[in-house]
């Protein structure tokens, strides 16, 4: 819209004016909605990475306290084992 600065602006360019305020603020809206979307799934998927790697690393914890004792009752015998397939001799 183009207006003559000599002339006083009528209703219709007013109307016209506030019109084009209320599309362009519309539109910021739905940009501003969109991008909070964006931002809010990406934050969901940060928790849901965060969630398995804690999950991982819990698992991980916990398997290595309940296995470590059965696997010190069984070293001496994995020792020997593979020390036989190496064919070294193990002096006990």
């Amino acid at each position: 819209m183009t207006t003559n600065p000599d002339r006083e602006p009528t209703l219709a360019d007013v109307v016209e004016q506030i019109t084009a305020l209320r599309s362009d603020l519309e539109q910021s809206r739905q940009e501003l909605k969109s991008e909070v979307e964006r931002w809010d799934e990406r934050f969901f998927q940060f928790q849901r990475d965060n969630l398995t790697t804690a999950r991982t690393i819990i698992i991980t914890a916990g398997s290595v306290v309940i296995l470590s004792p059965v696997l010190q009752a069984f070293a001496p015998a994995i020792q020997t084992v593979v020390s036989r397939l190496a064919g070294v001799d193990v002096a006990q």
